[in-house]
């Protein structure tokens, strides 16, 4: 298999998940486990071997880490691992942190519980403020 640098040179003016925007110069990326859904060398997980992504859950509790294995690399449907994390918000994005810094991708790391953390805020559900009730006049 050839590295990382060559397959991004050669697919990343040509990679189907680019999408261009006007009066933009970075162009974006569509790709499924993309943590900035930005078209770069760094977060591209089609070129990378080790590829860690956060979705959310189906449930809408907690979320999913999705990486790839280092063991199906050719059969890329096979080669994805997913597991559920849902217990306390710290205590998930602690977790997280202590699966990317074992040895996954630490210059991703940052990126990923930004993204987790997103998740966690868009699930919580929020109290509706009250009313304030005019003051009576004397």
């Amino acid at each position: 298999m050839s590295s990382s640098h060559l397959q991004w040179l050669i697919t990343r003016n040509t990679s189907s998940f680019i999408l261009k925007k006007r009066n933009v110069k970075q162009p974006f990326s569509t790709e499924p486990l993309h943590l900035t859904n930005r078209h770069c060398f760094k977060f591209n997980t089609l070129v990378h071997k080790n590829v860690i992504g956060v979705e959310p859950a189906k449930d809408k509790n907690g979320f999913v880490v999705v990486m790839k294995s280092k063991k199906k690399v050719y059969k890329p449907k096979a080669s994805m691992v997913r597991f559920q994390i849902k217990s306390g918000p710290r205590h998930t994005l602690a977790k997280l942190n202590n699966i990317v810094k074992n040895g996954y991708r630490k210059d991703c790391r940052g990126a990923v519980l930004k993204k987790a953390s997103a998740i966690i805020r868009s699930e919580k559900t929020r109290v509706p403020k009250k009313a304030k009730s005019a003051k009576k006049a004397e």
